[in-house]
């Protein structure tokens, strides 16, 4: 299992992606408020971290404390997720908290709408994976 980890600028930023080549699954996770740059940089991390899984792989995205990132910020996260589009991504679970932004949920399900999937929401990583099974 591959797996980076990374502070953002802000104290409260920061995200992880993780490649699960047993369980197919890529699990990611996003914390605080990340610059534009921090988001490139991650959405380039998780494109290279699901080349090495295989066609249906699922995806497990923990933004149950991520802060609605600015329109310059969320540009990488839209080419990823058509990019991961692209390479056969199959089920996208959300995980989203009662202290996670509308916004912010209401932005990657219409993100992920345009780039041709639909992403599912679970409350914890562990009802993620059970509505992945």
């Amino acid at each position: 299992m591959s797996a980076t980890t990374r502070s953002g600028e802000k104290s409260d930023a920061s995200y992880e992606i993780r490649a699960d080549t047993a369980a197919n699954t890529l699990y990611l996770e996003f914390s605080g408020t990340l610059t534009a740059e921090e988001m490139e940089v991650a959405a380039e991390e998780t494109v290279a971290a699901a080349e090495g899984l295989r066609d249906g792989f699922a995806i497990i995205n923990d933004v149950s404390t991520f802060t609605p990132p600015s329109p310059e910020a969320a540009k990488p996260i839209k080419e990823a997720q058509v990019k991961l589009k692209e390479m056969g991504v199959g089920d996208v679970v959300r995980v989203v908290g009662e202290e996670t932004s509308m916004v912010t949920e209401n932005a990657f399900q219409r993100r992920s709408r345009q780039a041709g999937y639909d992403g599912k929401t679970a409350n914890s990583i562990a009802a993620a994976e059970r509505k992945l099974e």
